[in-house]
């Protein structure tokens, strides 16, 4: 029973003695290389390199196969994409808004220019109010709606 026992111990020590070991080159904050079978926390991993021992107990050389990246790595890099997908989006909203605001401004300013009423520019030295001139009038009407010419047209 001893012997059998012995002889499926050195059985299982001689196969895990072949199985190719997992080692990452890592670089800590400093710059170190480390060969860990974990990189340490604070480090990162520069690449896999995969040692699979032969019947002489040598290794073999190294592969520079990327290494796999971690399931929390790949869950931080969709999180960031997720949140710079939001952040476009919401700028081009805003930029639309903004837009959409400039066209209402205008659209009330040609308004008051095209009513025909006198417009008051400011006031003179004594204080009485200044009229805008009809020529100016034009030239304003003319401003905003070139201005205008990239306004949607309200739908109703």
């Amino acid at each position: 029973m001893y012997k059998k026992n012995l002889t499926i111990a050195a059985i299982l020590l001689g196969m895990t003695q072949l199985t190719p070991a997992q080692i990452f080159e890592c670089k800590d904050a400093q710059g170190r290389k480390i060969m860990a079978s974990r990189c340490p926390l604070g480090s990162t991993i520069v690449k896999e390199v995969e040692i699979t021992p032969v019947a002489s107990g040598h290794g073999q050389a190294a592969t520079n196969k990327p290494p796999e990246k971690a399931l929390w790595a790949k869950e931080i890099e969709f999180k960031e994409r997720q949140k710079l997908r939001k952040e476009q989006e919401d700028l081009a909203r805003d930029k639309v808004r903004q837009d959409e605001e400039k066209c209402y401004q205008n659209k009330k300013r040609l308004a008051t220019l095209n009513n025909g009423l006198p417009l008051i520019t400011g006031e003179n030295a004594k204080g009485e109010p200044t009229y805008m001139e009809d020529a100016d009038r034009l030239e304003e009407i003319k401003k905003v709606t070139d201005k205008m010419k990239n306004c949607k047209e309200e739908q109703g």
